[in-house]
């Protein structure tokens, strides 16, 4: 199991895109001093967007807040085992009618105490309510890495969403392009007597359906740029654009009649980018990793622990605390002074049966919540792993299935045109040939986009990354600012050696 395998990951993206990072003094790769500047006409990659979107995400800020707020609860509750010092100083003045039994005027300057107290044992209690306030934390910190974990997650799905939107423009343009060739050819046929006008009005048309389509689909590609920007916190973003991945690539079947519309567009790929391998897990190995990795289930046990430590303090809350104490006062009066050293041990107990009662019976009803809860989980988690490698296994099956049918649709538009030439069908089977082509790459689009997107799903039920960015994470934890650093850097136990 890789501990806090997604912090790691972020880091490294983090530590090798968005900041220079100091150097150590070896010459590992990963000391990359590149940062991301994004401007008009900038490609980013998905580590590239991963660093700048964990690097900006108020929502992880927000979560380090409540960790460092979890933090300090446990130093609250272990305060009870500290002396508690007390200071006080005052003055008195009495104006008294009657002067035979008292003083006409009576005053105290300075009155002064000084006193030290401290709890010596609550027969557990103090212990208990520590250790609960400790699991507290551990479950705010496997919080903290579920926010990173979402948050990287939620970048990957808009990423691979632009890409779609991206590729569906693009097969929206060759769809527009082949049209346009298919007008050309058909005046010329129109011109020498071989079809009739129809045709050409029929055509044209179409041609005008697929600019409507074409405009939609560039407010849709617009769109989806704009939700990554929101998925990686990028307000006022130029215009940029991102690269394919080895898993994405847009790469339409060439076509033989009119190749200077068909040719495949060479693949935009950042050169860093790792190979991608098909995930080869068995039901019981995926499922296994999921429980070990699941920041969720550790956060839930986490929680289940306090209620147990909560439920021996409630148990306890009868006992006697043994408190001892040191004081010391001085008083200055105008009749006297006098100053004092008191010591004292005191033991006291209080308890209330029925609200005991009622308390006890509450905690383990807690407990056995906390139980079930874990127990829902695991059971939940375990077909969901399940039904994420089936769809891994179905969408990267169906990826040969469509882009044989792309090529085939694409054979069929050929010899579709060639008997309309010669008269062995109409220009609607033409025109229906031609569609059929263009959902062929809308299908070869989507069994990519799938595909995709059944490997993150299937990454975020077992918390374990399909491409390994770990290489380079020990050196990743200065991309916060305050608190989140800190907290990131104690995280982080880097023991994978590096590549060279």
């Amino acid at each position: 199991m890789r501990k806090l395998f997604l912090f790691i990951t972020v880091i490294f993206l983090c530590s090798v895109r968005a900041i220079a990072i100091e150097d150590c003094g070896c010459e590992h790769h990963h000391h990359s001093t590149k940062n991301v500047e994004i401007k008009k006409g900038s490609i980013l990659d998905v580590r590239d967007c991963i660093a700048i979107g964990v690097k900006n995400s108020p929502v992880i800020k927000e979560f380090a807040h409540r960790l460092e707020i979890a933090k300090s609860n446990v130093g609250i509750a272990k305060s009870a085992y500290f002396p508690e010092f007390g200071v006080g100083a005052g003055y008195r003045q009495e104006f008294n009618s009657n002067s035979i039994d008292y003083a006409r005027n009576y005053r105290e300057l300075p009155a002064v105490g000084v006193a030290l107290n401290k709890m010596i044992w609550d027969f557990g209690r103090t212990t208990a309510n520590v250790k609960m306030e400790e699991f507290l934390k551990i479950a705010a910190e496997y919080e903290f890495e579920d926010t990173v974990c979402k948050t990287v997650f939620n970048i990957k799905l808009a990423y691979y969403n632009l890409l779609k939107e991206i590729a569906y423009e693009q097969a929206l343009k060759t769809n527009l392009e082949l049209q346009q060739e298919l007008i050309k050819e058909i005046k010329k046929l129109v011109a020498s007597g071989k079809k009739n006008n129809a045709d050409l009005i029929n055509a044209q048309v179409e041609l005008l359906k697929i600019k409507a389509e074409l405009v939609k689909s560039g407010a849709e590609c617009k769109n989806s740029q704009e939700n990554l920007s929101n998925a990686i916190y990028l307000k006022n973003a130029p215009d940029y654009s991102i690269y394919d991945t080895q898993s994405f690539i847009y790469s339409p079947a060439g076509q033989k009649t009119f190749k200077n519309v068909y040719l495949s567009k060479t693949p935009k790929i950042a050169n860093d980018d790792t190979i991608f391998q098909y995930p080869d897990f068995t039901y019981n190995k995926a499922v296994e990793i999921a429980y070990n990795n699941s920041p969720d289930i550790k956060a839930l046990v986490a929680v289940r622990n306090s209620f147990e430590q909560a439920l021996i303090s409630v148990k306890k809350s009868y006992y006697p605390s043994l408190n001892a104490g040191v004081g010391y006062d001085f008083v200055n009066s105008n009749l006297f002074s006098n100053n004092g050293l008191n010591v004292a041990v005191t033991i006291d107990a209080s308890i209330n049966a029925m609200k005991q009662k009622y308390d006890v019976k509450s905690a383990k009803s807690q407990l056995a919540l906390a139980d079930t809860e874990i127990e829902t989980f695991k059971d939940d988690l375990y077909f969901t792993v399940r039904k994420c490698l089936n769809d891994v296994k179905a969408s990267h099956d169906n990826l040969a299935v469509y882009k044989d049918k792309m090529v085939a649709a694409a054979e069929n538009f050929d010899l579709t045109f060639n008997n309309y030439k010669s008269d062995k069908m109409n220009q609607l089977e033409l025109e229906h040939s031609r569609e059929e082509y263009f959902n062929s790459l809308k299908d070869y689009i989507n069994s990519q986009f799938d595909y995709n997107i059944s490997l993150i799903k299937l990454e975020m039920a077992m918390h374990e990354h399909l491409i390994d960015y770990h290489d380079d994470a020990e050196h990743a934890a200065d991309f916060h600012e305050g608190d989140e650093s800190d907290t990131l850097s104690k995280l982080i136990k880097c023991n994978k050696k590096h590549k060279p």
